[in-house]
């Protein structure tokens, strides 16, 4: 399962048990309703950053938001040492960690 659609499914479930409605969520966002309508229908593609608010928002880690609740066999781990030192550098290592959820996300859709 691609990582958008993932996240797309969580904060769906999420609204719903916390009654809350989209109008809620894109107040708390920022953004219009047809942005929030446009992300959760997965006509847009939520972007790192989206998704670390929809986590503060629902009151969770972004890590649990976008982690799959299926477990995988033989899952792989990458351990990184240092930090990072500018907002550059931390927007390359979300868009290499997005990719790669995406990657597993189509591995496990061809199985």
């Amino acid at each position: 399962m691609k990582t958008n659609d993932l996240v797309i499914g969580k904060v769906i479930k999420w609204l719903e048990s916390e009654e809350k409605s989209f109008v809620w969520l894109a107040e708390q966002l920022g953004v219009s309703l047809f942005h929030v309508e446009y992300m959760l229908k997965g006509e847009r593609i939520l972007q790192p950053k989206r998704i670390e608010q929809i986590a503060k928002i629902m009151g969770i880690k972004t890590k649990e938001l976008v982690k799959s609740e299926v477990i995988m066999e033989n899952q792989l781990t990458v351990k990184l040492l240092g930090s990072i030192s500018n907002r550059r550098s931390k927007r390359e290592l979300d868009s290499l960690l997005f990719a790669i959820n995406d990657y597993l996300g189509l591995k496990e859709q061809t199985k």
